[in-house]
């Protein structure tokens, strides 16, 4: 942390810094043997500094860049602050522009991170990756009161990695003596060596414990009852330190203790001292019990017009804070008269409708009643804004105080639900629905609250989905949904919309998400927009809309980003649906090019799902099976949707889009009991124009292409699901059947119709050439198409002619249902690599010959691998040795 240590007067710090390298104190004694390992780590990637609060971790490296380093190019350096909501996404984007090429030539620039302990566990796996996959593009320092989970042996072996520990912070003899000697202004050999033996090199140790004996008229007498005392010399040091201040002094830190940072008109504010700014800067002339912070540009200062510098912030050192926490909770005089000092700047906030840290401070300051009060108004405002933590920690402190606030109940399963803990939240929604049966006239609140709770019992099936909503959706209409608390709004709307999304409502659920996420933003409730903006581009991309799911899902991950942590089921919604948006618009290539991966290095989009939240779940495994057919596994696709179908209770227009892609994948397979048998359930449940679909599938599978022009017409007619992309599908179907029975005419009437169906959304799903008899999507493009004229025509055209159909794709890797119902060979399937090339080339239909001018090498080599091949499959000719392979998945 901010743990300086002082001297003589030296020479001042270098003008020239980077931004956010804390400023050393106002004397400063040079840190040379840290810095001599700071300048031999220099090179390595990651550079990690472990040492406990108080050893001077802040100070030293930040004077190793002033003093040390000050003829280097300092503009290479970002200090960056882990406490500071740094995200993921944030460090990604610092630590890209840091890199060779990013503005900094050829060598990485220098990014520090000051308690990185305080990083968020997908920062540290960022850092992690990074570190694996290119050490060569970092140079970070990371600054840590403890070891981080990073991956060491092979980068330490590598060079990559350096770890310096506290020891190189210890000061020595000679500096702990000039440390004393500027503190209590004598060099007496008894209280050198005394405050030296106590303080083990520590340099905050040092220091207090110099402050201690100095307020004592008899240096010597002090050190030795410190001497004689067992109990820990820091926190022995800075309890009595705090003693020794001036009341005002006192006043102050118990005030402002518990803020992270604090300028001087906040610790006015908070203290009703208009003084606080000089009592600050007393304090930080010390280089220890408060540091200052490097201001930076204001926030609000415009782009194009002069730069106006923030107000100087200062930071009160830990072992301090710790002090001021125990004497709160000691109470006494001096804590009483914080506590009215802070209430009433609390109530001032309030009143000017600042709430963000009103909660925080009477938590800090032990006002229970005062705190519970503010969570029972505040507490969903509290719960989008990143404070659940603080939500928590007030209820198990202080349990009693929410005894009688059944309002308070509500927030407390709110918090519960959103972490997915769906069982806990319960237990609190069922004591709300006590408490509002037993009230004789609920207040607004209460009785939004009990509305929204209901929504989300009905989202986790204690409720009848159809019920819940209508009944939401008549007091969302009523006038009376404009005495509901504002901060309640945007959460009823939100749910509501949820539910009417499960249900398949999809223009009342566009319309309610709509508002919710307005009102979020209207709020200040970011979290509530960003999740209704979520769920919102899983809906346009149910209607058909990809691009405008696409940038929907975009937006709230920006704006995600800027949240901190506790936000990982909406971001990975975000994610699913940007990733599924793209799918529908790239050409399905063998591997699919998927967009790239979350920044915090999340293993997979399906990580984090709500448990409640059907739709997601569903399509989540929808966007599995997809990715499984792009790597060419049609046997993956079609158990990952297996398993979705024998869910009993999905949603019908959710289920019909299911039936339609399984139905696909059978076909693939050559599986006509099981389109037969998906046909006959779209028929049952009322999804004509998809039953017709199937239909025409699977009589172009059994060879009658009449029959299957004529199905695929009616589908066309009839088909209403937008995904997959029903119409289209029918008319690509019907055009390829129509050429390959010679009219010409009806084929190039059908494709233009599929193409103009398809150009507003730049869905190329239908054109992936799912017709197993019928002529080629290319050939039928190019022959029929003006791409000049028409430019998602000439994309599609680019497109498709860069690979096969995907029934050709597919077919020589695709095992048929009669292939799968075979018994499993006993044989041995490791191959050599050039038996898989040769197995490949056979899958393809290539001769002897053939293969052996393909692979460079004699038919008699080729003859060997071949009967090699065999051997292991347990197969006696080129079609057995296939179908073994295809069941086996070695294709």
């Amino acid at each position: 942390m901010n743990d300086p240590t002082t001297a003589p007067p030296v020479r001042p710090a270098p003008q020239r810094a980077p931004a956010g390298v804390p400023r050393l104190p106002r004397t400063y004694i040079p840190r040379l043997a840290l810095w001599s390992r700071l300048d031999a780590a220099a090179g390595a990637a990651v550079t990690i500094l472990v040492a406990p609060a108080g050893a001077g971790k802040t100070l030293g490296v930040a004077g190793w860049l002033r003093e040390a380093r000050a003829d280097a190019d300092l503009q290479e350096v970002v200090w960056l602050d882990g406490h500071r909501g740094l995200d993921a996404a944030r460090l990604d984007a610092v630590l890209e522009s840091a890199a060779p090429g990013g503005g900094h030539g050829s060598r990485p620039g220098l990014v520090v991170i000051d308690d990185a302990h305080a990083l968020p566990v997908s920062a540290v796996r960022l850092l992690d990756a990074r570190l694996d996959d290119a050490p060569q593009r970092l140079r970070v320092l990371l600054l840590s009161r403890w070891d981080l989970p990073l991956t060491r042996l092979a980068p330490q072996l590598l060079g990559h990695l350096t770890e310096l520990r506290g020891d190189v912070l210890r000061l020595s003899d000679d500096e702990t003596a000039r440390l004393v000697e500027q503190h209590v202004g004598t060099t007496v050999p008894e209280v050198v060596a005394t405050i030296a033996t106590r303080a083990e090199g520590w340099c905050a140790v040092v220091v207090l414990t110099s402050r201690l004996v100095a307020a004592s008229p008899d240096p010597a007498a002090a050190v030795r009852r410190i001497s004689h005392r067992s109990s820990e010399v820091a926190d022995q040091v800075a309890s009595e330190v705090f003693a020794t201040l001036t009341p005002r002094e006192r006043h102050l830190l118990l005030c402002t203790a518990s803020e992270h940072e604090v300028s001087p008109g906040t610790a006015a504010h908070l203290t009703n001292d208009r003084g606080a700014g000089l009592v600050l800067d007393g304090l930080e002339s010390t280089g220890l019990l408060v540091t200052r912070s490097e201001p930076g540009p204001a926030e609000d200062a415009p782009a194009d017009g002069p730069r106006r510098t923030r107000e100087a912030r200062f930071r009160i050192h830990p072992l301090l804070a710790e002090v001021v926490r125990r004497r709160v909770a000691a109470g006494g005089v001096d804590v009483e008269r914080a506590r009215a000092t802070v209430l009433r700047a609390v109530r001032l906030d309030v009143g000017r409708g600042d709430t963000v840290a009103a909660f925080g401070r009477l938590v800090d300051l032990g006002l229970a009643e005062a705190a519970a009060e503010r969570l029972v108004e505040d507490g969903t405002r509290l719960l989008m804004r990143g404070h659940d933590k603080d939500v928590v920690a007030f209820a198990q402190r202080w349990p009693d105080e929410l005894e009688g606030r059944p309002e308070s109940w509500f927030v407390l399963g709110v918090e519960r639900w959103v972490h997915g803990d769906v069982q806990s939240a319960m237990h609190w929604f069922d004591r709300l629905f006590r408490s509002v049966g037993g009230a004789a006239v609920p207040s607004h609140r209460l009785s939004a609250q009990h509305l929204c709770a209901r929504l989300m019992r009905a989202r986790a099936g204690f409720e009848p989905l159809d019920a819940v909503a209508r009944l939401a959706q008549e007091h969302v209409d009523s006038p009376s949904f404009s005495s509901t608390p504002a901060d309640l709004q945007p959460h009823v709307l939100g749910e509501l919309g949820i539910v009417q999304l499960t249900l398949g409502m999809l223009v009342p659920a566009e319309t309610n998400l709509l508002r919710a996420a307005r009102l979020g933003d209207e709020l200040g409730l970011p979290a509530h927009a960003a999740a209704a903006l979520t769920h919102l581009a899983g809906l346009y991309y149910m209607r058909g809309r990809e691009h405008v799911a696409g940038r929907l899902a975009a937006r709230s991950l920006e704006s995600m980003q800027h949240l901190g942590a506790g936000l990982g089921v909406p971001r990975h919604r975000a994610l699913l649906y940007s990733r599924l948006a793209s799918m529908s618009t790239l050409p399905m290539s063998l591997p699919l090019p998927l967009p790239p991966a979350e920044p915090s290095g999340a293993d997979r989009v399906d990580d984090v799902v709500h448990p409640a939240d059907a739709t997601t779940r569903f399509w989540q495994q929808v966007h599995d099976a997809r990715v499984q057919l792009s790597e060419g596994s049609v046997i993956q696709a079609e158990r990952t949707l297996q398993a979705v179908i024998d869910v009993s209770g999905l949603p019908c227009h959710l289920r019909a889009t299911l039936l339609i892609e399984r139905g696909y994948l059978a076909a693939l397979c050559d599986d006509r009991t099981t389109l037969r048998t998906l046909t006959a359930e779209l028929h049952e449940h009322g999804h004509l124009g998809e039953a017709l679909l199937l239909r025409g599938v699977a009589a172009d599978l059994g060879g009658d292409l009449r029959l299957a022009v004529d199905q695929f017409a009616a589908a066309a007619d009839h088909a209403v699901l937008d995904q997959p992309p029903c119409r289209a599908l029918a008319l690509v179907g019907r055009a390829q059947l129509l050429d390959a029975l010679g009219d010409a005419q009806g084929a190039r009437v059908a494709v233009l119709a599929a193409v103009r169906a398809t150009e507003s959304r730049a869905n190329y799903v239908a054109f992936l050439g799912w017709s197993r008899h019928g002529t080629g999507v290319h050939a039928l493009l190019r022959r029929f198409g003006n791409a000049r004229t028409d430019p998602w025509l000439g994309q599609l055209v680019e497109l498709t002619g860069q690979h096969p159909d995907i029934t050709s794709a597919l077919a020589a890797s695709t095992p048929t249902t009669r292939e799968r119902h075979t018994p499993e060979p006993l044989v041995t399937t490791h191959l050599s690599p050039r038996e898989r090339d040769v197995l490949r080339e056979l899958a393809r239909g290539a001769t002897y010959a053939d293969i052996a001018t393909g692979l460079f090498v004699s038919e008699n080599t080729v003859k060997t691998h071949v009967s090699s091949l065999y051997s292991k499959l347990g197969a006696s000719r080129r079609s057995e040795a296939l179908s073994v392979a295809r069941r086996l998945e070695l294709l």
